[in-house]
């Protein structure tokens, strides 16, 4: 069974374990340390007391980004994605949050379509933003606005 919570700084090595092995270009521990504060939120699954995912995102005002959003790679394909992105939308709204932004790599369909059935939609490209073994690739940046009646 999957559990979800609230990360903390203590999670930080289990993190790092997970960007490393899901990344070519995983982002540092002190890149992940500065993800706790305030303004940010982050979210963690669990199972069986292990990390196996997890998301940070900012927000501010009714604003949110989504920075980064990881699982292990031997836990893809289960759903636990979605799980954290609607975790991620649900603590975000409660915050106030109605409008949403990430960048996703654009060779990354499976991503693309999460975010896509969850609302999102392509408002623009970050040119050659994310680097690669090879050299960079395009970011699209996607948005998500809550509707105003809801």
């Amino acid at each position: 069974m999957l559990e979800l919570r609230p990360l903390s700084p203590a999670d930080l090595p289990a993190m790092l374990l997970i960007e490393q092995a899901a990344y070519d270009h995983p982002w540092s521990e002190s890149l992940l340390a500065s993800c706790f504060g305030e303004r940010y939120l982050g979210g963690g699954a669990w199972q069986q007391d292990a990390l196996v995912g997890y998301y940070l995102a900012d927000w501010l005002l009714d604003e949110s980004t989504l920075m980064n959003l990881c699982l292990r790679p031997d836990c893809r394909g289960r759903g636990w994605g979605r799980t954290l992105l609607d975790d991620y939308l649900a603590r975000s709204t409660a915050l106030g949050c109605r409008h949403w932004w990430l960048e996703v790599r654009r060779s990354n369909r499976t991503a693309q379509g999460l975010y896509l059935s969850a609302g999102y939609h392509e408002v623009g490209c970050r040119r050659n933003y994310y680097p690669t073994v090879t050299g960079r690739e395009d970011a699209l940046l996607m948005g998500r606005t809550l509707d105003p009646g809801a």
